[in-house]
């Protein structure tokens, strides 16, 4: 990480003293300790919004009525830089870092790919690659998780999607830890100069083309009368590449860790098909991933806090669904709590709500159906150590299970 990056930023004059703290949301303090979840939790203890110094200095919303609002308000909190420190952000991803009105654009160019009938037809696909999956794992009697299962499932489903050489996926996936676990600007630049050359590749290759994937349609794009420049299509690839590698990758390894404690939920899931629905809601809840950046657009107030025209502001999913304010014990997983796809901030909300919600959760879904189901009672491995990231998505590097 460069000086300019890793140095604390001097506090301005409109941010009172009592809303500083020095939070590393790549470092939180207490992370090994505590976990990821645990750690950003202990920011709930202070002000409902805070200031800190580290990455330029940005400010932090920690409750979930704030995260929604912040997601939802779009004219004063701007997607146009949602990197933080923003230097990190080498390449403007579309239609990520693009508000209304020019961000329906883009989107219409890949909501083809998730009609429910899409969705239909990948949840199958998803329910044969995972019982092929669990059924090859069964009579080991023990894996690492992540490795085994969590990138290979969802990974497989996405690089289907996309029409991407199946057997490169431990490359594709290496590609995308590298983009997404540096906070380095040279190294992210780096590995993202890397992935974008050889989507150029691909796109030249698919433009005309007639196939359904997602890269031929977006290769299309360059027919669009409103297309302006090549770096709309290399944005587009860039972000489904790297969108679709590690989010939910991460939520399954956070959901079988818990479940690896606590089996009778494990039990349940597999004697109570009917509410693997409402245990999906509950896990997305308890396990939001992402923390984005915002830009302030204009100066405003908000709960008598003064943001200031360019400053930044961290979103930070995985802190939302902990508010004790919406979800008493947030930190327990009840199924019979009745959370519901609208009850969390997870998928963020807006404009900017992620377009791939309903595969997310038709994959977990089918995860929870198929690979809960057909194990039997697992548990962490106690010879073992799991490993654990924070950052922009948080996740497990490595975690073991072992089965009877």
């Amino acid at each position: 990480m460069s000086d300019e990056v890793a140095a604390l930023a001097p506090k301005p004059d409109h941010v009172p003293d009592e809303l500083v703290v020095d939070f590393d949301y790549v470092h939180p303090a207490g992370l090994k300790e505590l976990g990821v979840y645990r750690a950003m939790k202990r920011l709930h203890d202070g002000p409902d919004i805070v200031w800190t110094p580290r990455y330029g200095g940005h400010w932090l919303v920690t409750r979930a009525e704030d995260v929604r609002f912040v997601q939802n308000n779009y004219e004063i909190f701007s997607h146009e830089e949602f990197m933080i420190p923003r230097q990190l952000m080498a390449f403007k991803p579309v239609p990520l870092a693009v508000d209304p009105p020019n961000h329906a654009r883009y989107r219409a160019v890949l909501n083809p790919a998730f009609v429910p009938s899409a969705i239909a037809r990948m949840r199958e696909d998803a329910r044969t690659l995972t019982i092929e999956i669990t059924e090859s794992l069964l009579a080991a009697g023990h894996c690492e998780f992540m490795s085994a299962f969590a990138r290979i499932m969802p990974v497989t489903m996405f690089l289907r999607i996309v029409n991407l050489p199946l057997d490169r996926r431990e490359e594709f996936v290496e590609w995308g830890i590298a983009i997404m676990s540096s906070y380095s600007v040279e190294e992210r630049t780096a590995s993202m100069v890397r992935v974008r050359n050889y989507l150029k590749t691909v796109i030249d290759e698919r433009e005309g083309g007639d196939g359904e994937d997602l890269l031929t349609r977006v290769a299309g794009w360059r027919n669009n009368p409103r297309f302006e420049s090549d770096e709309e299509t290399m944005s587009m690839a860039t972000l489904l590449f790297v969108g679709g590698l590690d989010t939910v990758a991460s939520l399954l390894g956070y959901t079988v860790h818990y479940l690896a404690e606590h089996p009778e939920l494990q039990q349940r899931l597999r004697d109570d098909k009917a509410i693997i629905p409402a245990a999906c809601e509950e896990f997305l809840r308890r396990f939001g991933l992402s923390n984005t950046g915002r830009i302030l657009t204009r100066d405003f107030e908000y709960k008598g806090v003064l943001f200031k025209k360019d400053e930044m502001i961290m979103v930070p999913n995985n802190l939302s669904g902990l508010d004790e304010r919406l979800y008493p014990d947030p930190l327990e997983v009840q199924f019979d709590r009745g959370i519901g796809p609208m009850d969390h901030n997870t998928f963020g909300n807006g404009p900017h709500k992620c377009i791939g919600a309903a595969l997310a959760r038709a994959e977990i879904q089918v995860f929870l159906e198929e690979f809960v189901g057909r194990l039997p009672v697992f548990r962490l491995d106690p010879g073992k150590a799991n490993t654990e990231h924070c950052g922009s998505v948080p996740g497990f590097d490595e975690l073991h299970l072992r089965w009877n």
